[in-house]
């Protein structure tokens, strides 16, 4: 399979997800714009660029695992209800663990919650045990899940994105990878995210 059908039929399996959560499929595609405009910043292989792609685009698939009344619901989480949030890395691996990439796709997806002090989830993983591929997500990640409204809060804008990922740089990201993404950030303006996200894809 060529990587442009490749990438069809990856894309294809995220759109799916929108017929459950239209927010989990068009985050995914969004963190799979910026996170590869960020690797390309970075100057990063051409193996790492695509694995970023194709694994941004799918980090989140493991949530067709979780229920979808905690996906929607207004107001904060239980400490249970988060630890059912918290199996989608995992749920994720798992569907993708069987499919045969060039990449560490399914890695990447399992691993986009670690953090490099040990704090996140699944496996509490710290700084080099974490893919390039998996730190490059998490970034992504965050800022544009804090451009979003979500059930339970407003979104909160550019600036509380980047205020984020700063304060936490060498500490929970990747220094170079904060770096990397504040530039890139700096080129959209806070309450169109989106729509500079879609002109920063093109440029990228």
């Amino acid at each position: 399979m060529d990587k442009r059908t490749l990438f069809q039929l990856v894309s294809a399996i995220s759109a799916a997800a929108e017929y459950r959560d239209a927010y989990t499929s068009m985050h995914q595609s969004h963190v799979s714009n910026l996170a590869r405009c960020i690797a390309q910043e970075l100057a990063l292989s051409n193996d790492v660029i695509e694995c970023v792609r194709i694994a941004s685009i799918l980090h989140d698939i493991g949530k067709l695992g979780v229920p979808l009344s905690l996906l929607t619901k207004v107001g904060k989480l239980r400490e249970e209800e988060f630890a059912l949030i918290k199996l989608h890395p995992v749920i994720g691996y798992d569907i993708l663990k069987g499919v045969d990439f060039d990449y560490p796709v399914a890695l990447a997806v399992r691993q986009h919650h670690e953090r490099l002090n040990g704090s996140g989830y699944p496996d509490g993983l710290t700084s080099d045990a974490i893919l390039i591929e998996a730190k490059i997500i998490a970034v992504a990640d965050v800022v544009e899940s804090m451009q979003a409204s979500r059930p339970y809060r407003k979104a909160l804008g550019m600036n509380a994105a980047l205020e984020e990922i700063a304060h936490n740089k060498g500490i929970l990201y990747d220094a170079e990878i904060v770096e990397a993404c504040i530039k890139l950030c700096a080129k959209m303006d806070d309450g169109v995210f989106i729509s500079k996200m879609e002109t920063l894809n093109e440029q990228c």
